[in-house]
């Protein structure tokens, strides 16, 4: 029964934050996310019951709502893009990814050889940093650019087209990372082509599943009731997707995406039954699961870093910031889009949200942050002063795009 009352406080004020910043005229993703660090903040200081709340995300069940919430949200992204243009988008696409891994790996890297004190635990420290910041919330990015309406824009799939090649890069280097912490040693040449092949499998069995097998069964469901069906059918290849991603050491929001992509543009051939499961998808995410998702990532916040590694924190946040709009956004310029468009670019893959994380909370049940005993106030702080990187940026994302997007039809007329 709590559970349920803290999920319809949740889901409560999360839309009145939304409907707040909705009526500014900026994203209601920002009303949820700052509903989540008001929440955050008035219950550490109320005494009583109420503080369970903040122990909710200990829960299983919530845990596993907010998977679910991912999921949703990939696979709605899935359907709204079409393959076509994030093929066309990935002349831009490419580039601004290897940016926006690369710049913010390397100085990630090197902030943490500057404050981080010799231990043999040093370089897989420095490296945690640089994985954390390589990282895109491709979830944040959806949610920001559907507010807007530029999710099917140029930019939009260009971000999109990034973030998720991002993602497939940054996975690989986590396990890069957690097999450092498990062994105490670099991968072997093998393991690391294993790890590189596991996308490619991936996808060697996705793209044949969904020409093939999914349209065999779609073609002989019964006329009747055949758009719940279909929404159905839909739905499971989504999941089995997530899950396949998953087993492949993928990160099962990857699966969700390329399932809805697939679907919308190969599978599903009325456009009638393809319009249905997106008012379906979309009622259920955006009307519930995302501010559940959102306000999740606000609560997160906390500020000791700052109390216990001050410079530190603000210099990992400014290369953290720098890495991606200056990595991605001037490869994306290279790509020849406009200046605007390519700080656009740049900020839309700024924000980490929950990714970044769930990367620290690898990290953290690995024992990085208490090693060397006892450990140096900066390595101690890290856990803190990413979610700190986290939730800024991904607070920053939605004002940012908002500042430099025109309105759809604004930009259809230039």
């Amino acid at each position: 029964m709590e559970i349920l009352v803290v999920i319809l406080i949740i889901v409560g004020s999360a839309r009145l934050g939304g409907e707040l910043m909705e009526r500014l005229s900026l994203p209601g993703l920002l009303g949820e996310l700052l509903v989540g660090v008001l929440l955050g903040f008035l219950l550490l200081t109320v005494p009583g019951k109420t503080i369970e709340i903040l122990k909710i995300q200990e829960d299983p069940f919530f845990r596993g709502l907010l998977d679910v919430a991912i999921f949703f949200l990939m696979f709605m992204a899935g359907l709204e893009i079409r393959l076509r243009d994030v093929v066309q988008a990935s002349r831009v696409g490419i580039p601004v990814a290897i940016g926006g891994v690369v710049f913010p790996l390397l100085l990630g890297i090197w902030v943490g050889w500057i404050f981080i004190p010799p231990s043999q635990y040093k370089f897989a420290q420095c490296l945690f940093l640089g994985v954390a910041l390589s990282i895109t919330a491709i979830p944040v990015s959806v949610r920001a650019l559907m507010d807007l309406g530029h999710l099917r824009s140029r930019v939009g799939t260009a971000i999109i087209n990034a973030a998720v090649i991002d993602d497939i890069i940054g996975i690989v280097l986590l396990g890069f990372l957690t097999t450092f912490l498990s062994v105490g040693s670099v991968p072997s040449a093998s393991s690391a082509l294993l790890m590189l092949g596991r996308p490619v499998l991936f996808f060697g069995i996705a793209v044949p599943v969904a020409l093939y097998v999914v349209p065999f069964i779609d073609q002989r469901l019964p006329s009747a009731k055949s758009a719940e069906l279909h929404f159905t059918v839909g739905i499971c290849f989504g999941l089995a997707m997530a899950i396949l991603s998953e087993l492949l050491g993928l990160h099962f929001m990857i699966g969700a995406f390329v399932a809805g992509l697939l679907l919308s543009e190969w599978t599903i051939q009325s456009k009638a039954i393809l319009e249905h499961m997106k008012e379906k998808v979309g009622g259920v995410t955006l009307g519930f699961l995302a501010p559940i998702f959102f306000v999740s990532i606000g609560l997160h916040l906390d500020l000791s870093a700052f109390r216990e590694a001050l410079w530190f924190t603000i210099s990992l946040l400014a290369v953290a910031i720098a890495g991606k709009v200056l990595g991605s956004g001037l490869l994306a310029k290279l790509a020849g889009v406009t200046w605007r468009e390519s700080f656009a670019i740049g900020i839309g893959m700024n924000g980490r949200g929950a990714v970044e994380l769930v990367v620290a909370s690898v990290a953290l049940e690995a024992g990085l942050f208490t090693q060397p005993v006892p450990p140096h106030p900066v390595v101690s702080a890290m856990f803190s002063a990413v979610v700190i990187v986290a939730i800024i940026t991904t607070l920053m994302t939605p004002l940012g795009l908002r500042a430099l997007l025109l309105p759809p039809e604004v930009q259809k007329d230039t």
